[in-house]
């Protein structure tokens, strides 16, 4: 199945309106929060973090995904001086991990979430 048929069935399984998905012009498409979380709730999907690193400076957090209780996927999000420009450092290596981590159980290998574009930039 070819990514654009894979998101609009993404987008049409979980209730997506435009207000949580777009087209990058970069070529890329982008899940804002509110529809990563649409897709957690509508697949049943829950997520555990854990703190790897935290300091002013630096965190790093673990998300591992769970479906009906069984391990879907781990990854792994950072927040720094040099990749966040925010001082809560912590919140947004969480909410990075977040979308990573329903991504991947999802997936969407080829999609970002509003953060993880954020990440990339």
């Amino acid at each position: 199945m070819k990514q654009s048929e894979k998101l609009n069935l993404l987008y049409k399984d979980n209730s997506l309106d435009k207000e949580d998905v777009f087209k990058d012009k970069r070529g890329f498409s982008i899940i804002k929060r509110s529809g990563i979380e649409k897709i957690m709730v509508n697949n049943n999907i829950k997520v555990h973090y854990e703190c790897l690193s935290y300091d002013v400076n630096n965190c790093v957090v673990k998300a591992i995904s769970y479906i009906d209780g069984v391990e879907q996927m781990q990854t792994f999000a950072s927040a720094t001086k040099e990749n966040c420009m925010q001082k809560f450092r912590m919140e947004i290596a969480e909410k990075r991990a977040m979308a990573r981590v329903i991504i991947k159980t999802i997936n969407l290998t080829d999609t970002y979430g509003e953060d993880e574009l954020k990440f990339q930039r």
